[in-house]
């Protein structure tokens, strides 16, 4: 049934044969003819290869439509001649072998159309010539006459085995397919299930797979002892280490097996354009081929990538990048001085800093080209994503290439961050550093809230991350706090789930980066070293940490307001206190916990604390306990520590043997003490702590090794992790 309608692209015409002047129109970029029952154009002959030609539209070097023969046995003739690569012209005609199918190029599109552009020819239109019967009688006439010495019968019997042999060749050209058809009527299915190959996930399809293979039992006897086996032809060869090869097990009637393909890629897979490769696969039992299988596939250059499973994007951020490196050394001397003791905290410092100097590097913003992979519809959308070193280098880049860089030099810098995906937007956020704490409201404690309650902070995964409109920084008058600001919308949205976030560590754990190795011309343009130099980054970064530590205190403050409203005295100045270590005012905490103990008569030195006569309730040893943790946090000399060594003693005398407030105490004395060099006394404390309460060995444990965040070999920072972390687990 014809269209209506003239068709508004490329197609074929066919020249020959019952279907002369019906047409095939092209549904994509490119269009496959051979033997191949599943290819767009299926000619049923034997001298057809099964992926004979393909028509493919060059985008790349811009020659428009191509003819390109896929190594078939018989060849594939343009206007006449045979051709291995041509560049197709408005009318121009192929045939399919010397003889064969014969179509014709119609480029504008004013023919009428078959509906159904998968077109199985008749066999018969393609067979080979056959010599005419009338001749072949003709040619035995005259042997007859010039025979008369031969006996007669002879020669009849030698014609009639002619004549026989002949039929039967004839009949075998022009019938062939179907013959072989029902030779192997019965045979198993053999089907491969595949997609698109991302070159940039080149690490993780050995795991994952590229796809896999479905063996059908169709027959009514078991099939045993077979094998298959898995290759990769056309432009795909060599892109293998080794092809694959499978022994089945042993098949009923009607059963089905399926395999994951997981080939060992070569890295030559990792390649600059995209290639049009041929999977194929080969059922045999007993070298007797049972099945055969070929789906044309495309491997597409490092750069595409599809937005399908977000956790992917992970293999273009690249910490090791040699660009992203030499960009965080030389940005490191610049950031703002902070003590450990002071907010903000030092991660958040060096992030800021990382950021502005990306604000002061001057990269423009550049939307990606428009191509067929990124404009197709559906969920498949594809789209190109350039690596952190070539977006620095460039100094340009769309949203999700700024994205991967600020997510790269963070990363570099130890710093956590994620990609937040919208739908048609992609931001960036980095862990501050602190975890999230729930805050009471009005005359409900219990209602959840947040630490920082405006749209600056989000409170995600038990952390506070700070969102970041990659983007901005990109603008002239851009910065750290524009692009801070920009990104408070998202807080909301992220929160409830509304948008997919992906930590970036989390999808490292499955998507490998890539990293490309640099070329000359790049390890040389890093190496120069005035490519990094910004004038004014200390200035900028230090006026973006103030805007940091100011939006923190208002927060802080209309928290602390918020806790007012529900409670007083000694469960206020606790919960207060705990906002402010949490928040990283240390100082703050421990001056606010000293007056709720001591009133005016505090402490001036360790001694004095050792020295103390007043009373110890269980209320005022809580108090103690975040006293000591405060000091902890706060102190940088074994002299400063040895005061929350004194905290922690004081408040053991009032927390009941048979709590378990007391073990967790005991624990956090022995660290303090291994905080400041003495093994003896640690050992000791966190021993009794453990036979109190023999659960905390695991506890122990995990502050031992970290929580892979900080090195195990850094008992200071483990313990200051440990008790942020314990924070967060407070229930205020």
């Amino acid at each position: 049934m014809k269209s209506e309608s003239p068709v508004q692209g490329p197609a074929l015409v066919h020249r020959r044969g019952t279907l002369r002047g019906q047409l095939v129109a092209f549904e994509g970029k490119r269009l496959s003819i051979g033997r191949d029952q599943g290819g767009d154009v299926v000619v049923n002959s034997p001298v057809v290869s099964s992926r004979h030609a393909l028509i493919v539209f060059d985008e790349e070097g811009g020659r428009g439509w191509l003819l390109r023969d896929l190594d078939s046995k018989n060849g594939t003739y343009l206007n006449g001649k045979k051709v291995r690569e041509h560049k197709l012209e408005d009318g121009d005609v192929i045939r399919i072998c010397g003889n064969g199918a014969e179509f014709v190029f119609a480029a504008t599109g004013s023919i009428e159309y078959m509906d159904d552009s998968t077109v199985c020819f008749d066999p018969v239109e393609f067979a080979e010539p056959a010599q005419p019967a009338e001749d072949v009688c003709r040619l035995l006439g005259r042997e007859l006459e010039r025979s008369s010495r031969k006996s007669r019968r002879a020669i009849l019997l030698s014609a009639a085995a002619v004549c026989v042999a002949l039929l039967l060749g004839g009949w075998y050209l022009a019938a062939g397919p179907v013959r072989m058809a029902g030779s192997l009527a019965g045979r198993p299915a053999l089907e491969l299930e595949l997609g698109p190959i991302y070159s940039s996930l080149f690490h993780s399809y050995r795991e994952n797979g590229i796809g896999q293979v479905r063996v059908r039992n169709t027959t009514s006897k078991a099939l045993s002892a077979a094998s298959l086996d898995f290759t990769l032809e056309g432009e795909g060869e060599g892109l293998l280490v080794e092809g694959l090869r499978f022994e089945l097990p042993r098949l009923a009637p009607g059963e089905t097996w399926v395999k994951r393909l997981n080939p060992l890629l070569s890295r030559r897979i990792v390649t600059e354009r995209s290639l049009e490769v041929t999977a194929a696969a080969r059922l045999v039992v007993r070298e007797e081929l049972l099945a055969t299988a070929n789906r044309a596939i495309t491997i597409y250059d490092y750069h595409v990538f599809n937005w399908k499973d977000p956790r992917k994007v992970a293999v273009f951020v690249d910490s090791n990048d040699a660009a992203v490196k030499a960009f965080v050394d030389s940005a490191w001397e610049h950031r703002p001085e902070v003590s450990r003791h002071e907010f903000p905290p030092s991660s958040m410092v060096t992030a800021v800093t990382l950021l502005s100097a990306l604000n002061g590097h001057k990269i423009g913003y550049k939307p990606d080209a428009r191509t067929p992979v990124s404009v197709s519809n559906g969920a498949d959308t594809s789209d190109r994503v350039n690596f952190p070193g070539e977006t620095l280098l460039r100094r340009s880049g769309d949203c999700d290439d700024i994205v991967v860089l600020c997510c790269s030099l963070l990363e570099a810098a130890d710093i956590p961050t994620a990609v937040v995906v919208d739908q048609k937007h992609v931001i960036m956020m980095f862990d501050s550093g602190l975890c999230s704490i729930p805050v009471g409201h009005g005359n409900a404690p219990g209602e959840p809230g947040s630490l920082f309650s405006e749209e600056s902070w989000v409170a995600y995964d038990g952390r506070l991350w700070i969102p970041v409109e990659a983007t901005e920084l990109v603008r002239s008058a851009g910065g750290f706090a524009s692009a801070w600001a920009a990104a408070w919308h998202y807080k909301k949205r992220i929160e409830s789930g509304e948008v997919q976030v992906v930590k970036i560590r989390d999808g490292w754990k499955s998507y490998k980066p890539l990293h490309p190795p640099p070329t000359a011309d790049v390890l040389a343009r890093i190496r120069d070293g005035a490519l990094w130099r910004q004038e004014g980054l200390a200035a900028e970064a230090d006026a973006s940490v103030r805007k940091v530590k100011e939006y923190a205190s208002k927060n802080l403050e209309v928290a602390i307001e918020e806790l007012k409203k529900s409670c007083d005295g000694l469960d206020l100045a606790q919960r207060s206190s705990l906002l402010y270590t949490q928040a990283g005012f240390y100082r703050e905490a421990v001056e606010l916990l000293r007056e709720a103990i001591f009133g005016g008569r505090a402490p001036s030195t360790p001694a004095e604390v050792r020295s103390w006569k007043g009373e110890v309730t269980f209320d005022l040893a809580i108090l103690l306990t975040d006293l000591a943790q405060a000091v902890t946090l706060s102190s940088s000399t074994s002299a400063e520590l040895e005061y929350a060594v004194e905290y922690y003693r004081l408040a053991l005398g009032g927390l009941p043997d048979a709590l378990p407030e007391k073990s967790e105490c005991m624990l956090c004395l022995g660290l303090v003490y291994k905080m400041r060099g003495d093994l003896r006394a640690y050992r000791k404390w966190t021993g009794q702590a453990i036979e109190r309460q023999p659960r905390l060995r695991k506890k122990l444990d995990r502050i031992e090794q970290g929580d892979g965040r900080v090195a195990a070999s850094s008992p200071g920072r483990i313990l200051l992790d440990y008790l942020r972390s314990r924070m967060g687990a407070v229930r205020l």
